[in-house]
C-alpha cells in the first residue's frame, strides 16, 4: 500500500512526526520502526479508541513519569526468548536478564491495574511462578546465581571445594598441595556439570512460557507506542479521524507541524488548510510561493498517519479506506540515474495508471510535467485529467499551466495574493528583504473551491514588480498577458 520513499517521507513531515514520538522502550521503538498501514476499519477503530483511553492516564505526571522511567529499563530479550523456544540452554547473563525482566513486568503490571488501565489487546502475563524459581531465596536485588538451593548434589560439592581451598591454603607439602589441586579441579568439572543439569531445567520450564514471552514483548511494546500517540495527540491538540465509506477525504483546518515549525521559526503565520476530494481529479493552482506543495504535504500526512492508526493534525478528518498512496513530485532519483525529470515522471506514471485499473488509491502529483514544455504539458496534463476522471481513485494534481482545470472534476485555488493592492504595497517597500518578508505577510494560504474554467492565478509579475525588476519588463509581460486574454475571447 505504500509507495512513498524515504525522500517523500521526509518531504511531508512523516520522520518529523515519528521523530517527535515520545517512545520509552526498545520494544516500542521496534513497534515505531515497523509500521505500515491498517487496512482493515474495525482495527483502525480500534486503534482510535486505545488513544482516547491513554489520554487520561497521560495527563496525569506521576503516572506517566513511572510508567516510562519503568519502561525505559527494559533491555530487549527477543532474541533469548526465541533461543528458548528453540529449545536452547540459557547461560547465566540470560536467566539474570529474564528475572529482572519479569521483575519489570510485575512492576508493570502493578501500576496498570492500580489505575484501572483496561484495553483487551494489550495483556500483562503473571510469570511470578518463574520469578520465584529464579529467586528460591526470596531476595529483593535483581541479581540472578546458581543457588545451592537447586540441588543438595550442588550444595555437596560447593562444601567439598570450599573445604579443599582451605585445606590447600594450610597445606605446606608442595607435593600434597599439587594433589590437592588435581582433585579441586575435577570437584570443579563437578560443579560445572551440575550447574549445566540446572540450568538445562531452568531452561526446560522457561521454554514452556516462550510463546507468553514474545506476547508480553508485544504488548509492552503496543502500549508504549500507544501511550506516545496519545500524547503527541495531546501535544498538538490532534482529532479522532474518522472513517466514511464513500470515496473521498474532507480535512478541516488541516496542519503540518514540521512546515508550521519552520514557518513561526522565522517569525511567520502558518495558515491551517481545508479542503473536501473525492473520486476522480482535483486540481489545485495557485501563486508561486503559494503554499500549494505545503497543501499537498498535508494532506498526505494526515491521511497516511490515519491509516497507520494515529489522530491527525487538524480539526477535523474524514477518510476512505484506499488501497494505495502516492505521491509524485521532481523525481531526483530518475536524475540521478540519468534520466529527464519528465522521463522519470513518466515511468511512475505508468506504475501509477496501471494500479488504478484494480485498486483504489490517494495519487499526489505535485506540478506534475513541469519538465517539459508548456505546450505539451498543457495538452499532456489534459489528456491525463480526462482518463483518470473515469476511475475511482482520489487524484490531486496541483499546476502551474493554464487551461488545464476545465478538465478537472473540481478546481480549489490557493488565495495566494488575489486580493492585495500591490501599487500601495510597493510604496511601502524599501529593501529586497522587506519585499519577501511583506510577500509572506500578506499571502493567504487558504484556499477556495472556484469554477473549473477559473485562470491559473498571475500573480508573478507582481511579485516582480515589488521585487524592483526595470518597468519596461513588467509592461511588456503584462502586454503580452493582455493578448492572450483577447486570444482567448
Amino acid at each position: 500500500m505504500n509507495y512513498l520513499n524515504k525522500n517523500i517521507m521526509e518531504k511531508i513531515g512523516l520522520y518529523y512526526v515519528l521523530n517527535h514520538l515520545s517512545t520509552s522502550s526498545v520494544y516500542g521503538r521496534h513497534m515505531l520502526h515497523n509500521l505500515n498501514f491498517i487496512s482493515e476499519k474495525q482495527k483502525l477503530l480500534v486503534e482510535y479508541n486505545n488513544i482516547k483511553k491513554c489520554m487520561p492516564l497521560v495527563k496525569k505526571k506521576k503516572f506517566f513519569n513511572n510508567f516510562t522511567d519503568l519502561l525505559a529499563k527494559f533491555k530487549d530479550l527477543t532474541n533469548t526468548f526465541i533461543k528458548s523456544k528453540n529449545g536452547k540452554i540459557l547461560d547465566e547473563i540470560e536467566l539474570y536478564e529474564i528475572k529482572y525482566f519479569i521483575k519489570l513486568c510485575i512492576a508493570l503490571k502493578q501500576l496498570l491495574e492500580k489505575y484501572d488501565f483496561q484495553i483487551k489487546e494489550i495483556v500483562m502475563y503473571d510469570f511470578s511462578h518463574i520469578y520465584k524459581l529464579l529467586n528460591p531465596l526470596n531476595s529483593e536485588t535483581s541479581s540472578f546465581y546458581i543457588y545451592d538451593e537447586y540441588s543438595q548434589k550442588l550444595r555437596e560439592i560447593r562444601y567439598m571445594r570450599k573445604k579443599y581451598d582451605r585445606d590447600i591454603f594450610k597445606e605446606k607439602d608442595t607435593e600434597k598441595q599439587k594433589e590437592m589441586f588435581e582433585k579441586r579441579q575435577q570437584i570443579i568439572s563437578m560443579e560445572k556439570d551440575e550447574e549445566l543439569n540446572i540450568r538445562k531445567l531452568l531452561s526446560s520450564h522457561i521454554s514452556k512460557y516462550a510463546d507468553k514471552f514474545l506476547n508480553q514483548i508485544f504488548s509492552i511494546g503496543n502500549i508504549d507506542f500507544l501511550m506516545a500517540r496519545s500524547k503527541l495527540a495531546l501535544d498538538y491538540n490532534m482529532c479522532c479521524p474518522r472513517i466514511c465509506n464513500q470515496i473521498k477525504i474532507s480535512m478541516n483546518k488541516g496542519i503540518n507541524p514540521m512546515v508550521k515549525a519552520e514557518v513561526v521559526k522565522r517569525g511567520g503565520k502558518f495558515f491551517p488548510v481545508s479542503i473536501e476530494v473525492s473520486s476522480g481529479s482535483t486540481i489545485i493552482t495557485g501563486a508561486n510561493m503559494g503554499g500549494k506543495t505545503v497543501l499537498l504535504s498535508t494532506i498526505a500526512l494526515n491521511y497516511i498517519i490515519a491509516s497507520m492508526g494515529f489522530y491527525v493534525f487538524a480539526n477535523d478528518f474524514e477518510f476512505a479506506l484506499l488501497d494505495f498512496v502516492y505521491f509524485l513530485y521532481e523525481d531526483l532519483e530518475s536524475i540521478k540515474n540519468g534520466l529527464s525529470t519528465f522521463g522519470g515522471e513518466i515511468l511512475e506514471l505508468k506504475k501509477i495508471l496501471n494500479m488504478i485499473k484494480s485498486e483504489n488509491g490517494l495519487v499526489i502529483l505535485d506540478e506534475f510535467a513541469r519538465g517539459t514544455n508548456p505546450v505539451e504539458g498543457t495538452n499532456i496534463i489534459k489528456a491525463l485529467l480526462s482518463y483518470i476522471n473515469d476511475f475511482s481513485s482520489i487524484f490531486i494534481m496541483s499546476t502551474h499551466y493554464d487551461g488545464v482545470c476545465s478538465f478537472a472534476k473540481h478546481h480549489y485555488q490557493i488565495k495566494g495574493l488575489k486580493y492585495v493592492d500591490f501599487n500601495m504595497l510597493k510604496k511601502n517597500v524599501k529593501s529586497e528583504l522587506e519585499c519577501l518578508n511583506i510577500i509572506n505577510d500578506f499571502m493567504d494560504y487558504t484556499l477556495e473551491l472556484v469554477d473549473k474554467n477559473t485562470r491559473v492565478p498571475r500573480d508573478a509579475v507582481n511579485i516582480c514588480l515589488l521585487m524592483g525588476i526595470d518597468e519596461k519588463i513588467i509592461n511588456t509581460a503584462q502586454k503580452l498577458y493582455d493578448k492572450e486574454d483577447e486570444g482567448e475571447t
